[in-house]
């Protein structure tokens, strides 16, 4: 177990230690925040000094002068005035937390069926106090059949029913004060929205995919709760266990000047392990010349990104960025392990937040280096294999009801270990977002005009590709899938022909928790080209990756 597991458990168990005597005191002030009007019959000269003492509050020599009234009595007393004996010395019991003699008092009572309006409620809280929660719920239960304080006495039998294991039952009990009109449900109203987010948090957290149900159920109860009253003095218990479920699932707290949220945490860093097999090894860099071997490889596949987000103010980001890829091919033919290779990808993306149409909207101006070295001789040696410099300015917007959508324009400048593969590709890119209900398609498009030193390789592509990413399927694995079409004219060249690239793909992937996602993975791709010897190609890859998101 990890250590920050660990602190958030032992945090977790003393809360659930601390949190009954917290809620226990709560109920207290509910209870006493006003004494208990007595019945008529305290008017009786005979109880003189027994008011003059409860209305100062002192209990216990209330206590001492109704048992002198008691022995005054007992011979000639009828039942009314001995059960209202009983039940003013329990009352007087529950104030100084004797409770063992106000449920004997309030027995006495119930015993000679005196049965003031209140003597449920305040039996149900020495019940309850003795941690006799069954009784207890029974007697709150007898107050709201009589409507006396039936908001505080909601809250006791939905806090005893959670206590009891039956959470569906307290949180009904607890959405009942709602419906009670809103002078008498304010006392413990707050109380009963922040108990209900207590509920939610307890059950969504037995699951290893507890942050989206946090993030969805649990955190916006928590503010339904907050909203009531944010200067009551529970407003701090609630604002407090708001930001600690946000920092412990790293969820979106800020918001930036249009509306879009801001990523917390600001950093994101994902490493990948994927083992593979390719059947047909070949490399191709962009500069379009293909080289090509018929061999089946396995390989291995290491991948690395790392991204940090910095706001200025509430309007523009930044976000520098760190990604490095290794590929190595099992299969040590001379033709095969050439194509050993490894790229380290620095990059910096800015965002200016802005809005359009209304809604949230971002102009993005990001540069990309790229330096990549491949085992170009054969030597079992990584060499410089090519570097490039890409520059994008775009805008995302939310035209669309049903989703983002993405404008760029890029400008690559490539060098090639052979010069005359130099090359600058301009590209218009289009992407868009589209939601439904249990699933996202994400749309993408370019158009690119490449220019190489070697004009033979001129080409205009048009590229459109659609993946859809499918909601989870019986809890199991998340389906995606995908198909990207090419069409490439490599103008200057009149033996290529049109080419077209057809990419399907497939993914299962299993998320174990947060953190560990694992991923069945399979690509095809088919290069139609009228040049068979150099271009024309197809080729499966079928993979399994394990991922670690930090």
């Amino acid at each position: 177990m990890s250590v920050e597991k660990l602190f958030w458990r032992l945090r977790d168990r003393m809360k659930f230690l601390l949190w009954p005597l917290i809620f226990a005191l709560s109920l207290g002030v509910f209870a006493q925040d006003a004494k208990t009007e007595l019945p008529d019959l305290s008017t009786n000269p005979i109880y003189k000094e027994a008011v003059s003492s409860y209305q100062a509050g002192k209990y216990q020599t209330t206590i001492d002068e109704l048992k002198a009234v008691e022995i005054k009595i007992s011979s000639t007393a009828d039942k009314m005035n001995m059960g209202f004996l009983s039940y003013w010395k329990g009352v007087c019991y529950n104030r100084i937390q004797e409770y063992p003699l106000a449920i004997e008092s309030f027995e006495k009572a119930l015993g000679v069926d005196y049965r003031p309006e209140d003597i449920h409620y305040e039996y149900g809280q020495a019940l309850f106090a003795s941690e006799k929660l069954s009784e207890a719920r029974l007697q709150f239960r007898e107050s709201l059949k009589r409507k006396f304080k039936r908001a505080v006495s909601l809250y006791y039998i939905a806090y005893i029913s959670k206590e009891l294991g039956e959470k569906k039952k307290a949180v009904t009990f607890y959405r009942s004060i709602d419906k009670l009109d809103s002078s008498e449900a304010k006392e413990v109203q707050q109380a009963a929205e922040m108990q209900i987010g207590d509920i939610y948090l307890e059950q969504v957290e037995k699951h290893p995919d507890s942050f989206q149900a946090v993030e969805n159920y649990v955190i916006p109860q928590y503010k339904r709760a907050l909203n009531l009253n944010k200067e009551s003095r529970l407003a701090f218990e609630i604002a407090n266990k708001i930001r600690e479920l946000e920092q412990k699932y790293d969820l979106v707290l800020l918001k930036l000047r249009n509306g879009r949220p801001t990523l917390v945490p600001a950093y994101f860093t994902r490493l990948a392990l994927e083992v593979g097999s390719d059947s047909n090894v070949t490399f191709a860099p962009s500069e379009q010349k293909v080289a090509e071997s018929k061999k089946r490889s396995l390989f291995t596949k290491t991948d690395f990104i790392s991204r940090y987000t910095l706001y200025h103010e509430d309007f523009i980001s930044f976000a520098p960025e760190l990604r490095f890829n290794y590929t190595r091919y099992l299969n040590r033919e001379p033709e095969i392990y050439r194509n050993d290779n490894y790229l380290i990808a620095p990059a910096f993306r800015t965002a200016y937040e802005h809005k359009m149409w209304n809604q949230p909207a971002a102009t993005l101006f990001d540069y990309d280096y790229a330096d990549a070295k491949r085992d170009i001789n054969e030597r079992e040696k990584l060499e410089f294999s090519f570097r490039s410099h890409t520059l994008m300015i775009g805008e995302k917007f939310n035209y669309f009801p049903w989703g983002e959508s993405i404008v760029r324009l890029r400008h690559r400048v490539f060098d090639s270990f052979t010069d005359a593969s130099d090359s600058k590709t301009t590209s218009l890119v289009f992407e868009q977002v589209r939601n439904f209900l249990t699933s996202t398609l994400l749309i993408y498009s370019s158009f690119d005009i490449s220019r190489v030193k070697e004009d033979i390789y001129d080409t205009n592509s048009f590229t459109v590709r659609g993946d859809l990413l499918m909601a989870r399927i019986r809890d199991w694995f998340s389906p995606s899938f995908g198909l990207g079409i090419t069409r490439t004219n490599p103008f200057n060249d009149s033996v290529r022909g049109i080419e077209y690239m057809i990419n399907p793909s497939a993914r299962l992937t299993k998320a174990f928790d947060k953190n560990w996602r694992s991923s069945l993975k399979f690509d095809y791709q088919r290069n139609k080209s009228d040049d068979k010897e150099n271009f024309d190609y197809e080729k499966y890859i079928y993979s399994f990756e394990v991922e670690y998101l930090f």
